[in-house]
């Protein structure tokens, strides 16, 4: 009940910060330029960002301990297997549908049990898809060309194969950062905490890094150009 009420409370900061934003005198950069309706703008004018990435599951039973101890708690694979699409909405709010799938290493602890599999008989796989609501924290310390910081809210659905309990869904609850190279090319870095609806399943850490793609908003499904690149100064024009 207590990670349930936290989530729901930083849902009600990120709205309430967008809603005072938004009330504010509106920029022209980082904007959708379409007109009309608003679901129709999202799907065709709106910039979209596509990822590619490796990430890592934490979930051991006890996801906020043992946070660095890779050899025993972190299961990764080595190629990317999360697949992120991103589309931007207005006042720093943009929405995010993530798909992520992994192997569980042998001998380590899932859901404070542990894998007895031999290392070429993986015990167990996971998969989870995630929805997120994101707030751009430029929006509140300013812009910046190549950096943008975020913190994420949202639901989640996991399928972890080797439990006694293996379906579940999550509260999820995190923060990232883009790091733009070009204006459209980029790298992405994300931490989220995922907490457990159903008793008897583990809350678990998820990070990832890895590529992301911006594709041009108001001008349909146009590719975006790899425009110029940043030199990380302090250039005053902004980057979208």
């Amino acid at each position: 009940m207590k990670n349930i009420k936290l989530f729901f409370a930083c849902v009600l900061m990120i709205a309430l910060c967008n809603t005072s934003m938004a009330q504010m005198k509106p920029k022209t950069n980082n904007r959708s330029t379409a007109t009309g309706g608003g679901f129709k703008r999202f799907i065709t004018k709106t910039p979209w960002t596509f990822g590619l990435c490796g990430h890592v599951v934490d979930d051991d039973g006890d996801p906020f301990g043992n946070l660095f101890n890779v050899a025993k708690t972190w299961n990764f694979m080595p190629y990317p297997t999360r697949l992120t699409i991103d589309g931007y909405y207005q006042a720093g709010v943009s929405f995010q549908t993530e798909f992520s799938f992994t192997q569980y290493k042998s001998g380590r602890y899932i859901n404070n049990i542990k894998d007895q599999s031999s290392p070429t008989q993986p015990w167990s796989s996971f998969f989870s898809t995630d929805f997120h609501v994101k707030y751009d924290l430029n929006e509140v310390f300013g812009k910046t060309n190549w950096f943008d910081p975020y913190v994420a809210g949202g639901f989640g659905f996991a399928i972890r194969s080797g439990l006694s309990k293996p379906f579940t869904t999550t509260y999820n609850l995190g923060l990232g950062w883009n790091i733009w190279i070009f204006e459209n090319l980029g790298f992405n870095m994300q931490s989220m905490a995922k907490f457990s609806m159903f008793e008897g399943t583990s809350n678990y850490l998820h990070h990832s890094v890895g590529v992301i793609y911006k594709l041009e908003g108001g001008r349909g499904s146009r590719p975006g150009k790899l425009g110029k690149r940043y030199k990380f100064v302090g250039s005053k024009t902004s980057r979208r």
